[in-house]
Protein backbone atom coordinates (compact mmCIF):
# COMPACT_ATOMS: atom_id res chain seq x y z
CA UNK A 1 0.00 0.00 0.00
CA UNK A 2 1.60 3.08 -1.11
CA UNK A 3 0.39 7.06 -0.88
CA UNK A 4 1.88 9.57 -3.37
CA UNK A 5 4.04 11.64 -0.54
CA UNK A 6 7.33 12.68 -0.89
CA UNK A 7 9.91 14.71 2.09
CA UNK A 8 12.03 16.91 1.59
CA UNK A 9 15.26 16.81 3.57
CA UNK A 10 16.52 20.25 2.55
CA UNK A 11 12.75 21.35 3.61
CA UNK A 12 14.04 23.33 6.99
CA UNK A 13 10.23 21.60 8.50
CA UNK A 14 10.63 18.78 10.63
CA UNK A 15 10.05 15.44 8.73
CA UNK A 16 7.04 14.69 11.17
CA UNK A 17 5.31 18.25 9.90
CA UNK A 18 5.98 17.23 6.90
CA UNK A 19 4.22 13.99 6.43
CA UNK A 20 1.62 15.61 8.73
CA UNK A 21 0.99 18.73 6.72
CA UNK A 22 1.03 16.39 3.30
CA UNK A 23 -1.44 13.74 4.29
CA UNK A 24 -3.85 16.60 6.00
CA UNK A 25 -3.97 17.95 2.06
CA UNK A 26 -4.28 14.68 0.93
CA UNK A 27 -7.63 14.41 3.55
CA UNK A 28 -8.81 17.94 2.90
CA UNK A 29 -8.90 18.08 -1.35
CA UNK A 30 -10.52 14.38 -0.93
CA UNK A 31 -7.72 12.73 -2.63
CA UNK A 32 -7.97 10.54 0.50
CA UNK A 33 -11.33 9.86 0.90
CA UNK A 34 -13.11 8.98 4.41
CA UNK A 35 -12.73 4.81 4.87
CA UNK A 36 -9.30 4.59 2.72
CA UNK A 37 -6.74 3.03 4.72
CA UNK A 38 -3.34 4.53 5.15
CA UNK A 39 0.12 2.65 5.24
CA UNK A 40 1.17 0.71 8.54
CA UNK A 41 4.31 3.43 10.37
CA UNK A 42 6.05 0.72 9.44
CA UNK A 43 5.43 0.58 5.53
CA UNK A 44 5.15 4.34 5.31
CA UNK A 45 8.44 4.49 7.15
CA UNK A 46 9.99 2.12 4.68
CA UNK A 47 8.75 3.51 1.59
CA UNK A 48 10.05 7.13 2.26
CA UNK A 49 12.90 6.01 3.96
CA UNK A 50 12.48 7.50 7.09
CA UNK A 51 12.91 6.60 11.07
CA UNK A 52 9.42 5.05 12.14
CA UNK A 53 8.89 7.04 15.06
CA UNK A 54 8.44 9.95 12.62
CA UNK A 55 5.77 8.56 10.79
CA UNK A 56 3.88 7.18 14.29
CA UNK A 57 4.08 11.16 15.64
CA UNK A 58 2.43 12.48 12.42
CA UNK A 59 -0.18 9.81 12.87
CA UNK A 60 -0.84 10.61 16.07
CA UNK A 61 -1.48 14.31 15.28
CA UNK A 62 -3.75 13.91 12.86
CA UNK A 63 -5.72 11.31 14.84
CA UNK A 64 -5.71 13.94 18.03
CA UNK A 65 -6.99 16.00 15.14
CA UNK A 66 -9.97 13.30 14.14
CA UNK A 67 -8.22 13.14 10.47
CA UNK A 68 -7.70 9.72 11.34
CA UNK A 69 -8.24 6.56 13.58
CA UNK A 70 -6.84 3.53 14.33
CA UNK A 71 -9.04 0.49 14.33
CA UNK A 72 -7.67 -2.45 16.77
CA UNK A 73 -6.06 -5.80 14.65
CA UNK A 74 -7.57 -3.78 11.55
CA UNK A 75 -5.49 -0.80 10.30
CA UNK A 76 -5.33 3.18 10.27
CA UNK A 77 -8.00 4.64 8.31
CA UNK A 78 -9.29 7.96 7.06
CA UNK A 79 -12.12 9.24 8.71
CA UNK A 80 -15.38 11.20 7.84
CA UNK A 81 -14.69 14.70 8.63
CA UNK A 82 -16.88 17.59 8.51
CA UNK A 83 -17.19 19.48 5.02
CA UNK A 84 -13.63 21.34 4.64
CA UNK A 85 -14.17 22.48 1.35
CA UNK A 86 -14.52 25.96 2.56
CA UNK A 87 -10.76 25.40 3.87
CA UNK A 88 -9.40 25.24 0.12
CA UNK A 89 -7.99 28.20 -1.36
CA UNK A 90 -10.31 29.80 -3.82
CA UNK A 91 -11.25 33.02 -5.11
CA UNK A 92 -14.08 34.11 -2.53
CA UNK A 93 -15.90 37.33 -4.21
CA UNK A 94 -19.03 37.22 -1.72
CA UNK A 95 -16.43 37.01 1.70
CA UNK A 96 -13.96 39.38 0.16
CA UNK A 97 -16.61 42.08 -0.38
CA UNK A 98 -18.21 41.10 3.19
CA UNK A 99 -15.29 41.93 5.08
CA UNK A 100 -14.77 44.70 7.24
CA UNK A 101 -14.38 48.09 5.94
CA UNK A 102 -10.68 49.55 7.22
CA UNK A 103 -10.49 53.10 8.78
CA UNK A 104 -8.75 55.77 9.70
CA UNK A 105 -8.96 56.19 13.50
CA UNK A 106 -7.59 57.43 16.96
CA UNK A 107 -8.04 56.11 20.08
CA UNK A 108 -11.50 57.10 22.42
CA UNK A 109 -11.30 57.62 25.89
CA UNK A 110 -12.01 54.55 28.08
CA UNK A 111 -11.77 52.70 31.24
CA UNK A 112 -8.16 51.73 31.63
CA UNK A 113 -6.79 48.10 31.87
CA UNK A 114 -6.57 46.74 35.64
CA UNK A 115 -3.92 45.97 37.73
CA UNK A 116 -4.12 42.12 37.85
CA UNK A 117 -2.13 42.48 41.15
CA UNK A 118 0.70 44.39 43.40
CA UNK A 119 3.34 43.16 41.82
CA UNK A 120 5.53 45.63 44.80
CA UNK A 121 4.86 43.52 47.73
CA UNK A 122 4.52 39.76 46.54
CA UNK A 123 3.83 37.15 48.78
CA UNK A 124 6.40 34.80 49.49
CA UNK A 125 4.89 31.85 46.91
CA UNK A 126 3.31 33.83 44.28
CA UNK A 127 1.27 31.91 41.68
CA UNK A 128 0.90 34.88 39.54
CA UNK A 129 -0.25 34.06 36.10
CA UNK A 130 2.14 34.59 33.48
CA UNK A 131 5.26 34.86 35.21
CA UNK A 132 8.16 32.13 33.58
CA UNK A 133 10.31 31.16 36.12
CA UNK A 134 13.24 33.89 37.32
CA UNK A 135 16.26 31.72 36.74
CA UNK A 136 14.70 30.05 33.00
CA UNK A 137 16.01 33.67 31.60
CA UNK A 138 18.92 32.77 29.16
CA UNK A 139 21.08 35.04 30.55
CA UNK A 140 24.44 33.91 29.19
CA UNK A 141 23.23 33.93 26.12
CA UNK A 142 22.03 37.34 25.83
CA UNK A 143 25.29 38.36 27.45
CA UNK A 144 27.01 37.03 24.84
CA UNK A 145 24.48 38.08 21.82
CA UNK A 146 24.44 41.71 23.27
CA UNK A 147 28.02 41.70 23.59
CA UNK A 148 28.70 40.44 19.59
CA UNK A 149 25.64 42.91 18.43
CA UNK A 150 26.67 46.04 19.92
CA UNK A 151 30.04 45.75 19.28
CA UNK A 152 29.54 45.18 15.40
CA UNK A 153 26.37 47.21 15.08
CA UNK A 154 27.81 50.06 12.77
CA UNK A 155 25.29 52.49 14.16
CA UNK A 156 22.34 50.37 14.02
CA UNK A 157 21.46 51.30 17.29
CA UNK A 158 21.62 55.17 16.39
CA UNK A 159 18.88 54.40 13.40
CA UNK A 160 15.02 54.16 12.97
CA UNK A 161 14.55 50.62 11.58
CA UNK A 162 11.09 49.15 9.53
CA UNK A 163 8.11 49.78 11.98
CA UNK A 164 7.08 46.43 11.21
CA UNK A 165 10.12 44.79 13.05
CA UNK A 166 13.82 43.85 12.02
CA UNK A 167 13.83 41.91 9.45
CA UNK A 168 15.98 39.05 10.56
CA UNK A 169 13.54 38.44 13.37
CA UNK A 170 10.59 38.51 11.32
CA UNK A 171 12.08 35.71 9.26
CA UNK A 172 13.19 33.49 12.14
CA UNK A 173 9.40 33.90 13.56
CA UNK A 174 7.94 33.14 10.09
CA UNK A 175 10.22 29.93 10.48
CA UNK A 176 9.18 28.64 14.01
CA UNK A 177 5.56 28.99 13.46
CA UNK A 178 6.34 26.94 9.66
CA UNK A 179 7.76 24.34 12.10
CA UNK A 180 5.75 25.24 15.24
CA UNK A 181 2.00 25.66 14.85
CA UNK A 182 1.71 24.51 11.08
CA UNK A 183 1.34 28.40 10.13
CA UNK A 184 2.56 29.34 6.11
CA UNK A 185 3.35 32.89 6.10
CA UNK A 186 5.97 34.95 4.71
CA UNK A 187 7.98 37.09 6.73
CA UNK A 188 6.29 40.13 5.38
CA UNK A 189 3.67 38.91 7.38
CA UNK A 190 4.72 39.19 10.70
CA UNK A 191 4.78 42.18 12.21
CA UNK A 192 7.08 42.59 15.57
CA UNK A 193 5.39 44.01 18.76
CA UNK A 194 5.57 45.00 22.33
CA UNK A 195 4.03 41.90 23.28
CA UNK A 196 0.40 40.79 22.58
CA UNK A 197 -0.76 43.81 24.01
CA UNK A 198 0.75 45.75 21.47
CA UNK A 199 -0.12 43.62 18.79
CA UNK A 200 -4.16 44.42 20.08
CA UNK A 201 -3.56 47.85 20.08
CA UNK A 202 -2.64 47.65 16.45
CA UNK A 203 -5.83 45.63 15.32
CA UNK A 204 -8.37 47.71 17.64
CA UNK A 205 -6.88 51.04 15.48
CA UNK A 206 -7.34 49.04 12.74
CA UNK A 207 -10.65 47.69 13.14
CA UNK A 208 -12.64 50.18 15.84
CA UNK A 209 -13.64 53.58 15.18
CA UNK A 210 -15.65 54.57 18.00
CA UNK A 211 -19.23 53.72 16.38
CA UNK A 212 -20.69 50.97 19.07
CA UNK A 213 -19.11 48.20 16.54
CA UNK A 214 -19.42 45.04 18.77
CA UNK A 215 -16.47 42.58 19.14
CA UNK A 216 -17.24 38.64 20.11
CA UNK A 217 -15.46 37.32 23.00
CA UNK A 218 -14.92 34.12 24.95
CA UNK A 219 -16.71 34.18 28.64
CA UNK A 220 -14.42 34.29 30.64
CA UNK A 221 -12.00 36.09 28.92
CA UNK A 222 -8.74 37.74 28.66
CA UNK A 223 -9.16 41.54 30.72
CA UNK A 224 -6.10 42.95 28.23
CA UNK A 225 -8.45 42.35 25.31
CA UNK A 226 -11.84 43.19 26.87
CA UNK A 227 -10.87 46.34 28.69
CA UNK A 228 -8.73 47.52 25.16
CA UNK A 229 -11.81 46.72 23.12
CA UNK A 230 -13.89 48.23 25.16
CA UNK A 231 -11.48 51.87 25.18
CA UNK A 232 -12.04 52.27 21.43
CA UNK A 233 -15.38 52.35 22.21
CA UNK A 234 -16.60 48.54 21.23
CA UNK A 235 -19.69 46.67 22.52
CA UNK A 236 -18.94 43.63 23.54
CA UNK A 237 -20.29 40.23 22.80
CA UNK A 238 -19.47 37.48 25.13
CA UNK A 239 -19.89 33.96 24.08
CA UNK A 240 -20.13 31.22 26.46
CA UNK A 241 -17.70 28.05 26.81
CA UNK A 242 -17.42 24.45 27.61
CA UNK A 243 -15.22 21.37 27.92
CA UNK A 244 -14.46 21.66 24.08
CA UNK A 245 -13.76 25.51 23.86
CA UNK A 246 -16.17 28.57 22.49
CA UNK A 247 -19.21 27.50 21.60
CA UNK A 248 -19.30 28.87 18.01
CA UNK A 249 -22.76 28.28 17.45
CA UNK A 250 -23.64 31.13 19.31
CA UNK A 251 -22.28 33.36 17.05
CA UNK A 252 -25.27 32.77 15.12
CA UNK A 253 -26.69 36.31 17.16
CA UNK A 254 -23.74 38.04 16.33
CA UNK A 255 -24.26 41.31 14.35
CA UNK A 256 -20.61 42.24 14.38
CA UNK A 257 -17.41 41.02 12.65
CA UNK A 258 -14.05 40.37 15.01
CA UNK A 259 -13.80 37.72 17.59
CA UNK A 260 -11.38 37.40 19.79
CA UNK A 261 -9.96 33.79 21.26
CA UNK A 262 -7.49 32.32 23.00
CA UNK A 263 -7.95 28.56 21.63
CA UNK A 264 -5.04 26.83 22.06
CA UNK A 265 -5.07 27.23 26.15
CA UNK A 266 -8.45 29.30 26.58
CA UNK A 267 -7.59 31.87 29.45
CA UNK A 268 -8.25 31.56 32.26
CA UNK A 269 -10.22 28.18 31.84
CA UNK A 270 -7.42 26.42 30.25
CA UNK A 271 -9.84 24.50 27.95
CA UNK A 272 -8.49 23.57 24.41
CA UNK A 273 -10.71 24.78 21.35
CA UNK A 274 -11.61 20.99 19.50
CA UNK A 275 -11.04 20.51 15.84
CA UNK A 276 -14.44 20.28 14.68
CA UNK A 277 -15.53 24.17 16.54
CA UNK A 278 -11.91 25.03 14.75
CA UNK A 279 -13.24 24.51 11.20
CA UNK A 280 -16.59 25.72 12.32
CA UNK A 281 -15.36 28.89 13.27
CA UNK A 282 -13.52 29.59 10.64
CA UNK A 283 -16.58 28.63 8.41
CA UNK A 284 -18.47 31.30 9.93
CA UNK A 285 -15.68 33.99 9.45
CA UNK A 286 -15.98 32.76 5.80
CA UNK A 287 -19.64 32.78 5.50
CA UNK A 288 -19.85 36.68 7.49
CA UNK A 289 -16.66 38.02 6.03
CA UNK A 290 -15.11 38.72 9.61
CA UNK A 291 -11.79 38.46 11.02
CA UNK A 292 -10.66 36.23 13.93
CA UNK A 293 -8.15 37.50 16.34
CA UNK A 294 -5.90 33.98 17.59
CA UNK A 295 -4.05 34.80 21.22
CA UNK A 296 -1.92 31.43 21.32
CA UNK A 297 0.13 33.73 24.10
CA UNK A 298 1.55 30.25 25.74
CA UNK A 299 1.45 27.37 23.20
CA UNK A 300 4.90 26.91 23.25
CA UNK A 301 4.15 24.53 25.96
CA UNK A 302 2.42 21.72 25.83
CA UNK A 303 2.53 18.35 28.25
CA UNK A 304 0.09 15.78 27.00
CA UNK A 305 -0.32 14.64 23.62
CA UNK A 306 0.86 16.86 20.24
CA UNK A 307 -0.81 20.44 19.92
CA UNK A 308 -3.31 21.18 17.23
CA UNK A 309 -2.71 23.07 14.72
CA UNK A 310 -3.52 26.60 14.97
CA UNK A 311 -6.41 28.41 13.95
CA UNK A 312 -3.82 30.47 10.84
CA UNK A 313 -2.62 27.40 10.33
CA UNK A 314 -5.87 25.76 8.95
CA UNK A 315 -7.02 28.88 7.61
CA UNK A 316 -6.87 28.94 3.94
CA UNK A 317 -8.78 32.45 3.10
CA UNK A 318 -6.76 34.86 5.32
CA UNK A 319 -9.50 35.72 7.90
CA UNK A 320 -7.16 34.83 10.69
CA UNK A 321 -4.76 37.22 12.47
CA UNK A 322 -2.49 35.21 14.69
CA UNK A 323 -0.53 37.07 17.50
CA UNK A 324 1.86 35.38 19.51
CA UNK A 325 4.68 36.27 22.29
CA UNK A 326 8.43 36.06 23.64
CA UNK A 327 6.82 36.97 27.32
CA UNK A 328 6.23 33.45 28.27
CA UNK A 329 8.96 31.51 26.93
CA UNK A 330 11.80 33.70 27.61
CA UNK A 331 10.50 37.02 29.77
CA UNK A 332 8.21 39.51 29.85
CA UNK A 333 10.40 42.46 30.25
CA UNK A 334 12.03 41.88 26.98
CA UNK A 335 8.70 42.74 25.17
CA UNK A 336 8.77 40.80 22.23
CA UNK A 337 5.74 39.76 20.15
CA UNK A 338 4.57 39.49 17.07
CA UNK A 339 1.55 39.29 14.77
CA UNK A 340 0.87 37.23 11.28
CA UNK A 341 -1.56 39.61 9.45
CA UNK A 342 -3.49 38.45 6.18
CA UNK A 343 -1.49 40.17 2.62
CA UNK A 344 -4.77 42.95 2.79
CA UNK A 345 -3.96 44.26 5.84
CA UNK A 346 0.15 45.18 5.62
CA UNK A 347 -0.27 48.54 4.38
CA UNK A 348 -3.06 49.98 6.95
CA UNK A 349 -1.31 47.90 9.88
CA UNK A 350 2.33 49.36 8.98
CA UNK A 351 0.43 53.07 9.42
CA UNK A 352 -0.97 52.34 12.63
CA UNK A 353 2.66 50.65 13.80
CA UNK A 354 4.32 53.65 12.98
CA UNK A 355 1.91 56.05 14.66
CA UNK A 356 2.21 54.02 17.96
CA UNK A 357 5.67 53.48 18.37
CA UNK A 358 7.94 53.44 15.04
CA UNK A 359 9.13 50.01 15.72
CA UNK A 360 10.71 48.11 18.69
CA UNK A 361 13.86 48.44 20.12
CA UNK A 362 16.48 47.20 18.17
CA UNK A 363 19.32 45.47 20.36
CA UNK A 364 16.13 43.06 21.69
CA UNK A 365 14.76 41.91 18.35
CA UNK A 366 18.62 41.37 17.34
CA UNK A 367 19.13 39.11 19.85
CA UNK A 368 15.62 37.24 19.67
CA UNK A 369 16.64 36.71 15.99
CA UNK A 370 19.99 34.97 17.19
CA UNK A 371 18.12 33.15 19.62
CA UNK A 372 15.96 31.90 17.28
CA UNK A 373 18.34 31.31 14.09
CA UNK A 374 20.97 29.15 16.34
CA UNK A 375 18.16 27.01 17.41
CA UNK A 376 19.03 28.20 21.15
CA UNK A 377 15.20 28.93 21.36
CA UNK A 378 14.22 24.74 21.01
CA UNK A 379 16.77 23.76 23.30
CA UNK A 380 15.72 26.33 25.85
CA UNK A 381 12.28 25.55 25.32
CA UNK A 382 12.80 21.87 25.92
CA UNK A 383 14.76 22.78 28.97
CA UNK A 384 11.87 25.05 30.33
CA UNK A 385 9.17 22.51 29.58
CA UNK A 386 10.60 19.92 31.37
CA UNK A 387 10.61 22.20 33.82
CA UNK A 388 6.73 23.56 33.88
CA UNK A 389 5.98 20.10 33.78
CA UNK A 390 7.75 19.00 36.80
CA UNK A 391 5.77 22.55 38.82
CA UNK A 392 2.82 21.33 37.17
CA UNK A 393 2.77 18.07 38.40
CA UNK A 394 3.55 18.85 42.03
CA UNK A 395 0.92 21.45 41.69
CA UNK A 396 -1.58 18.77 40.72
CA UNK A 397 -0.53 16.04 43.28
CA UNK A 398 -0.37 18.71 46.25
CA UNK A 399 -3.83 20.08 45.86
CA UNK A 400 -5.21 16.70 45.00
CA UNK A 401 -3.73 14.91 47.97
CA UNK A 402 -4.70 17.95 50.69
CA UNK A 403 -8.03 19.61 48.42
CA UNK A 404 -9.71 16.45 47.11
CA UNK A 405 -13.09 17.07 45.21
CA UNK A 406 -12.50 20.23 43.32
CA UNK A 407 -11.70 20.39 39.56
CA UNK A 408 -8.29 21.26 37.75
CA UNK A 409 -8.79 22.93 34.07
CA UNK A 410 -5.84 23.18 31.55
CA UNK A 411 -3.79 20.76 32.79
CA UNK A 412 -2.32 19.76 29.36
CA UNK A 413 -0.71 22.93 28.33
CA UNK A 414 0.74 26.45 28.72
CA UNK A 415 1.72 27.74 32.73
CA UNK A 416 -1.62 27.91 34.50
CA UNK A 417 -4.51 26.10 35.47
CA UNK A 418 -7.84 26.95 36.83
CA UNK A 419 -8.78 25.47 40.41
CA UNK A 420 -12.53 24.92 40.68
CA UNK A 421 -13.15 24.61 44.30
CA UNK A 422 -14.90 22.15 46.14
CA UNK A 423 -17.90 22.85 48.00
CA UNK A 424 -16.09 22.60 51.56
CA UNK A 425 -13.42 25.75 51.02
CA UNK A 426 -14.70 29.06 51.22
CA UNK A 427 -15.26 30.87 47.88
CA UNK A 428 -12.17 32.19 46.06
CA UNK A 429 -12.11 35.32 47.23
CA UNK A 430 -12.25 34.51 50.97
CA UNK A 431 -9.40 31.73 50.53
CA UNK A 432 -7.15 34.45 48.60
CA UNK A 433 -7.31 36.20 52.15
CA UNK A 434 -6.47 33.06 53.96
CA UNK A 435 -3.48 32.54 51.55
CA UNK A 436 -1.96 35.73 51.97
CA UNK A 437 -1.99 34.75 55.95
CA UNK A 438 0.88 32.23 54.86
CA UNK A 439 2.25 33.80 52.29
CA UNK A 440 0.94 32.52 49.80
CA UNK A 441 -0.51 34.17 46.34
CA UNK A 442 -3.92 33.11 45.27
CA UNK A 443 -5.81 34.68 42.52
CA UNK A 444 -10.01 34.80 41.54
CA UNK A 445 -10.55 35.41 38.16
CA UNK A 446 -10.52 39.32 38.02
CA UNK A 447 -7.73 39.54 39.94
CA UNK A 448 -5.97 37.02 37.39
CA UNK A 449 -6.29 38.91 34.61
CA UNK A 450 -9.79 37.68 33.45
CA UNK A 451 -12.99 39.06 33.37
CA UNK A 452 -16.77 37.07 33.79
CA UNK A 453 -19.49 38.46 32.12
CA UNK A 454 -23.08 38.30 33.39
CA UNK A 455 -25.11 38.28 36.28
CA UNK A 456 -24.85 34.83 37.25
CA UNK A 457 -21.11 34.19 37.04
CA UNK A 458 -20.09 30.49 36.47
CA UNK A 459 -16.66 30.27 37.51
CA UNK A 460 -16.00 33.70 39.28
CA UNK A 461 -17.21 33.19 42.75
CA UNK A 462 -15.40 29.45 42.79
CA UNK A 463 -12.47 29.46 41.00
CA UNK A 464 -8.63 30.84 41.59
CA UNK A 465 -6.36 31.15 38.81
CA UNK A 466 -3.56 29.48 39.41
CA UNK A 467 -0.15 30.18 37.48
CA UNK A 468 3.24 27.53 38.29
CA UNK A 469 5.67 27.98 36.41
CA UNK A 470 7.63 30.66 38.23
CA UNK A 471 8.04 28.46 41.46
CA UNK A 472 9.88 25.59 41.67
CA UNK A 473 8.04 21.94 42.53
CA UNK A 474 9.51 22.05 46.69
CA UNK A 475 7.78 25.76 46.94
CA UNK A 476 4.65 24.40 45.29
CA UNK A 477 4.73 21.97 47.67
CA UNK A 478 5.08 24.03 50.52
CA UNK A 479 2.85 26.20 49.33
CA UNK A 480 -0.16 24.50 49.30
CA UNK A 481 1.00 22.26 52.09
CA UNK A 482 0.86 25.92 54.22
CA UNK A 483 -2.48 26.72 53.14
CA UNK A 484 -4.06 23.40 53.91
CA UNK A 485 -2.84 23.92 57.08
CA UNK A 486 -4.25 27.23 57.71
CA UNK A 487 -7.90 25.65 56.38
CA UNK A 488 -7.56 23.43 58.75
CA UNK A 489 -7.10 25.50 61.11
CA UNK A 490 -9.72 27.45 60.27
CA UNK A 491 -12.24 24.51 60.45
CA UNK A 492 -10.88 23.89 63.92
Amino acid sequence: MHMLINVNRADKRPLQVQLYDSIRELIISGALKAGKQLPSSRSLSEQLGIARNTVTLAYERLSVEDYIAARPKTGIFVNEIPDTTFLVERPDEVSQARCVHLKKKHVSSGRALEAWSDRRTRPQFDFAVGRPHAKSFPASFWQRSAAHFLAHSRGLQTEYGDPRGLDTLRKAVADHLGAARGIDADPDQVMITSGVQGALNVLARLFLDGSDQSVAVENPCYQGAAFLFRSYGAHLYPIELDDRGLIVSQLGGFSGNLVYVTPSHQFPTGCTLSHDRRLQLLDWAYQTGSYVIEDDYDSDFRYDGPPLTALAGLDRREHVIYLGTFSKSIGAGIRVGYAVLPPHLLDQARSVKTLLDIGAPWLEQAIVADFLNKGAFLQHLRGIRRMYMGARDALIESIEQFFPGGALLGRECGMHVMWTLPPYLPAADEMQNLALNCGVGLYPLQRAGAHEYGSLPRYRDRSLVIGYAALSEAEIRTAIARLATVIGKRAS
